[in-house]
């Protein structure tokens, strides 16, 4: 866009397939929302993966996810790589759990799109075109140009927070949201530097007289094959903004913002285990061995505006690393 302002980085890290030499880059989403100062482009390449030869720098290839996105929708979440089994044929794949609402497993070889699957609400846009690689818009897009304030779903699928893989199962764990947005374009006015360039108003609807409209959900998908599940016992009714963390073949764990560590089991979704730390979990766990003994890790304090938006005052502040380690020979649930 011209000017000096507008959107488009990236804030995530990346991932590197040494075989291929490439390394994946999702980017940021376009600004102002308002696509009007774009003339309705596609704004390449916001809200993209890119495939990116590290010694010269040159794009090998590219896939965006959001053409003109006008929702804030970035592309930044981690890409997860992997090898799997699609239609008898082992395949190079990119898997990442969208901010707009659909889970995307791409061919990293070429970046060319394998499935896309919504695994949360979605009311901007139908499905994804397999022939185009583009979403199909619903009447949204055209009443949000047209200044009209109204609900988009999701607010994001996910908050650009780590998802958990399987290779055994070929099974993608995410805490995802279902979380409105009300959004409308904003009256123009001048661009400061440094200064907000959403060029929007926006809000989060409060439902039945709750400080938050929210729950979140542990969500599994073999998304090679489609198929998306819920798993049960993981309900909250903050949205989730901790990561999964993984291993074993046997739990996953993440955090709360009610500041529980929890183990959930995979194929179930069952509270194998919790504890209760003393402020919100926005992080990821980590998994590590020391002397032949298996920790989990994870840091607790409420921090980061979305935190503090959705719990307000009714999870204590405060900063703490907790570590927990699994018995000899044992897992989360005692058996040996």
């Amino acid at each position: 866009m011209p000017g000096m302002h507008g959107g488009g980085p990236t804030w995530r890290s990346g991932s590197y397939d040494p075989q291929l030499d490439l390394v994946y880059w999702g980017t940021g989403n376009a600004e102002p929302y308002d696509p009007g100062p774009r003339g309705a482009l596609d704004s390449l390449f916001t809200s993209s993966l890119l495939a990116i030869r590290p010694k010269s720098g040159d794009v090998a290839c590219y896939f965006q996810y959001t053409p003109n996105d006008v929702y804030d929708v970035d592309g930044t979440v981690e890409n997860v790589l992997a090898d799997l089994q699609i239609d008898g044929h082992l395949r190079k794949v990119m898997i990442q759990a969208n901010k707009n609402g659909f889970m995307y497993v791409l061919d990293r070889t070429n970046c060319k799109l394998i499935a896309a699957n919504r695994y949360v609400k979605v009311n901007w846009a139908t499905h994804v075109d397999f022939t185009t690689g583009r979403p199909v818009l619903t009447d949204v897009y055209k009443r949000f140009l047209a200044s009209e304030e109204l609900e988009i779903r999701p607010s994001r699928g996910t908050n650009a927070v780590p998802i958990a893989f399987d290779p055994s199962t070929a099974l993608v764990y995410a805490s995802t949201w279902d979380v409105p947005r009300v959004q409308k374009v904003a009256p123009p006015r001048p661009e400061v530097l440094g200064g907000n360039s959403a060029g929007v108003t926006s809000r989060i609807p409060p439902r039945s007289g709750r400080a938050t409209s929210s729950r979140s959900r542990s969500l599994r998908g073999d998304q090679s094959a489609g198929r998306r599940e819920e798993m049960g016992g993981a309900a909250d009714r903050f949205p989730g903004i901790g990561g999964h963390a993984g291993d074993r073949g046997w739990a996953r764990v993440h955090g709360k913002l009610t500041g529980e560590v929890v183990a959930l089991d995979e194929a179930t979704g069952k509270t194998l285990w919790q504890f209760k730390t003393g402020s919100s979990i926005n992080s990821t766990a980590i998994t590590y061995t020391h002397n032949g003994r298996q920790y989990v890790t994870i840091a607790s304090g409420r921090g980061g505006t979305l935190a503090s938006r959705y719990t307000g005052d009714k999870v204590p502040t405060g900063g703490s690393v907790w570590t927990f380690a699994l018995m000899p020979d044992t897992d989360v649930r005692g058996r040996r």
